[in-house]
């Protein structure tokens, strides 16, 4: 399997235990290093193994069901570093309804052995679509 094919089943992977809502799907995703970061939309920086983990839980504990569509992946790889830049659609069901979101989010990968392991996960909200898109209903 080529980099990249092995870097987009990694950030596959990662989406996937998003969308179960399991926290021990997800812990595997990331390096166990407290020099990880996760900054999700409208949250502060958190920084390590503990307090990332938590934040995950937090989210998954607040709604029923949340799916992904992912658009425009870009992928940079040098050395054990992997990004992907990519365009995530969500729509997630919790307590309040279901609602739609759109998220510009980096994915950043270390390579560890043979896989690739999340290092940093950065999503930002997009407030309004691209000029040449339609407002999501």
């Amino acid at each position: 399997m080529s980099d990249r094919e092995a870097l987009i089943e990694a950030n596959q992977a990662f989406y996937h235990a998003f969308e179960s809502l399991d926290l021990e799907k997800m812990e595997p995703i990331w390096l166990r290093d407290p020099k990880i970061v996760c900054i999700h939309p409208g949250w502060r920086k958190l920084t390590g193994w503990g307090p990332i983990m938590e934040s995950w839980e937090r989210i998954f504990d607040g709604v029923f069901e949340m799916k992904f569509e992912l658009r425009d992946l870009h992928l940079l790889i040098s050395g054990d570093m992997g990004v992907v830049v990519t365009e995530e659609n969500l729509t997630q069901r919790g307590y309040d309804g279901t609602m739609r979101t759109q998220v510009l989010a980096t994915n950043i990968y270390e390579r560890v052995g043979n896989r690739w392991m999340m290092v940093l996960h950065h999503g930002s909200p997009v407030m309004q679509p691209a000029d040449n898109e339609p407002p999501l209903q």
